[in-house]
C-alpha cells in the first residue's frame, strides 16, 4: 500500500544532487481524484488548467476566461508533466515547483516559467500527539512519518530537502527519519480518501501515520477537516521554501495567456494568500533543490 523510503533520495532533479531517486520516485504517480489519462482528451473551446493538487482550493471554480470555460485537473505535478509530454490537452500548467515547467520550456512545449506563489513546510500531527519542536518529533523512532513520493510530487522532494537539512545538523537523524517514513501520497495504487475529505486528515485519522511532512497549506486544510490535528512549523534551520511556477502551452492562443494572467491577478493571488500561500515576492527563506 505504501512504499517506505530507502536512504536519503535527492530532492528533485537538480544536477547538484549525488543521490539517485528510487524507482518508485521515478514512476508515474496517481493524481488525487483525477480521471484516467487519455492522450489528447479535452473539450474543444475550453481552457485546460493542469495544476498541483495543493492548488485545488485556490484555483477551483475560476470564472470563464476570454469567454471560454476553465477545465481544471489537479494532481501530482510530476504526473501532470508526464501527461503533457504524452499529449494530454493543456493550456496552462501550474506546478508546485519550477523544475517541471522548466523541463516543458526546454522541450519547446511551454513558455518560460513564471513564479506565482510560495509555500512552506510543516508537520501535521494526529489527534492526541502532543506538539513539540519539529527536530524532536522527527527524531522519535516510535512515530511513523508520512510524506509524499519524491520525483512524482514536489511535496516529497521538499520533504527530502528538509530531512537533508536535519541530517546536516544532526548526523544520522535525517537519514533515520526518512528510513522510517512512509510514502503515502503521490504514487500508484495508494488508497484515496473519501470524497470531500483531506487526504492528510484521513490518513492521520485512520492511523496510516502519526505525523505528515507536507505543505503548510495542506496542514491548514487538514485541520479544517479534522480540528483535533495540530500543526508544527519547521524552524528556519529545516524550512524549505516551495516555489510554484506556471508555464503556458507554446502554441496556445490568447485565451491561455489570459488564464495565466488571471492566476497572477490580485484576485487569485488574494485567494491563495487567504489559504496560506505567500506571494512570489515574499520573504526569503531557504530554497529547495527542486526550485
Amino acid at each position: 500500500m505504501h512504499h517506505p523510503a530507502r536512504g536519503l533520495a535527492p530532492a528533485g532533479r537538480s544536477p547538484r544532487s549525488t543521490w539517485a531517486p528510487s524507482p518508485v520516485a521515478r514512476g508515474a504517480a496517481k493524481a488525487a481524484r483525477s480521471a484516467e489519462f487519455v492522450p489528447g482528451s479535452g473539450m474543444t473551446g475550453s481552457l485546460h488548467l493542469l495544476a498541483a493538487g495543493s492548488l485545488a482550493r485556490g484555483l477551483s471554480g475560476l470564472a470563464d476566461v476570454a469567454c471560454s470555460p476553465v477545465i481544471p485537473l489537479f494532481g501530482a505535478s510530476g504526473l501532470l508533466r508526464g501527461w503533457i509530454e504524452q499529449g494530454h490537452a493543456w493550456d496552462v500548467f501550474a506546478s508546485a515547483d519550477t523544475d517541471h515547467p522548466a523541463a516543458l520550456h526546454q522541450a519547446g512545449l511551454g513558455t518560460a516559467p513564471q513564479v506565482f506563489c510560495h509555500n512552506a513546510l510543516c508537520l501535521i500531527l494526529r489527534p492526541g500527539l502532543r506538539p513539540a519542536p519539529a527536530e524532536a518529533l522527527l527524531a522519535r523512532a516510535d512515530l511513523v512519518l508520512g510524506m509524499s513520493t519524491p520525483g512524482n510530487d514536489p511535496s516529497g522532494d521538499y520533504a527530502v530537502a528538509a530531512l537533508r537539512r536535519l541530517e546536516a545538523l544532526v548526523p544520522g537523524a535525517g537519514r533515520a527519519a526518512q528510513a522510517r517514513a512512509r510514502q503515502l501520497t503521490g504514487a500508484p495504487g495508494l488508497p484515496a480518501p473519501p470524497a470531500g475529505r483531506s487526504a492528510y486528515a484521513w490518513l492521520l485519522e485512520t492511523g496510516a501515520a502519526d505525523m505528515f511532512l507536507t505543505y503548510r497549506t495542506n496542514g491548514i486544510a487538514a485541520r479544517e477537516d479534522l480540528p483535533g490535528l495540530s500543526l508544527v512549523d519547521l524552524p528556519d534551520s529545516l524550512q524549505v521554501r516551495a516555489t510554484y511556477a506556471l508555464t503556458t502551452r507554446k502554441d496556445a492562443g490568447p485565451g491561455a495567456m489570459a488564464l495565466a494572467r488571471r492566476i497572477l491577478s490580485a484576485e487569485v493571488q488574494g485567494r491563495l494568500r487567504s489559504l496560506g500561500f505567500a506571494p512570489a515576492q515574499g520573504h526569503d527563506v531557504h530554497e529547495g533543490d527542486t526550485g
